[in-house]
């Protein structure tokens, strides 16, 4: 069993003053995701077959689980939130989804959205289908909602510079996606960058929103076997 008290000057209890920066909390973040990720597939058990959505609550749910039991014995600061909606102040009609929303959950910061990810399956669509380059673009495009100001937006309608795509591989290998991919992104400036390919592989892309601020994402890609 986990002893699960507070560590002392561990990072979920830590004070955090009301002008302080939360670009470390998205760090840490970050290295959170890096370590738990790679056991996503073994740890649940999920398939290939299974569709988009159920892998994204099967990610779900392990996230949230990993917060608080994981062979650090350490509680991290976060509290995930499926299906969390992305719309700007006054903005009328119904609004998008982000797939989950990582809010940060500390004694002096009240669940605030610090982080947005959104989930694809690769492939989205078969060879020449009208989904194929969903990851990228389309009504339903990864990369496009977030450029285009529909993903990426805090509580309060702000954007966020930092968020991330997760992608299930479960087709050809992480090489692969990564020229496939960058095919599929015009711009130079855009194309994606690898950090690694290991047990799973990080990426990462820069990109301007259609307002003119600047994007940062971070790609994750898991293994997603038969």
């Amino acid at each position: 069993m986990f002893d699960h008290q507070p560590i002392a000057g561990s990072i979920p209890f830590e004070n955090i003053p009301s002008d302080t920066s939360t670009s470390g909390y998205v760090d840490k973040l970050i290295a959170f995701l890096e370590e738990y990720l790679p056991t996503f597939s073994s740890e649940t058990g999920v398939k290939a077959s299974r569709n988009e959505n159920d892998l994204t609550e099967e990610l779900y749910k392990h996230l949230t689980r990993k917060c608080k039991f994981n062979a650090e014995n350490k509680e991290y600061p976060y509290a995930f939130q499926p299906e969390k909606s992305q719309k700007k102040i006054n903005e009328k009609g119904h609004s998008k989804r982000i797939d989950i929303a990582a809010r940060l959950n500390t004694l002096d910061v009240n669940m605030e959205v610090i982080y947005c990810i959104e989930a694809k399956k690769l492939p989205t669509d078969k060879v020449g289908g009208k989904r194929e380059k969903e990851y990228v673009l389309g009504n339903g495009g990864g990369i496009e909602r977030f450029k285009s100001d529909r993903h990426g937006l805090n509580d309060y309608g702000n954007l966020l510079e930092r968020n991330g795509i997760i992608a299930y591989v479960v087709e050809n290998t992480f090489e692969h996606w990564q020229g496939q991919i960058n095919q599929w992104i015009t711009e130079d400036s855009e194309r994606l960058t690898l950090e690694y390919f290991s047990g799973i592989a990080k990426l990462h892309s820069v990109h301007q929103r259609v307002s003119g601020s600047k994007l940062q994402l971070t790609h994750f890609w898991v293994g997603i076997s038969e």
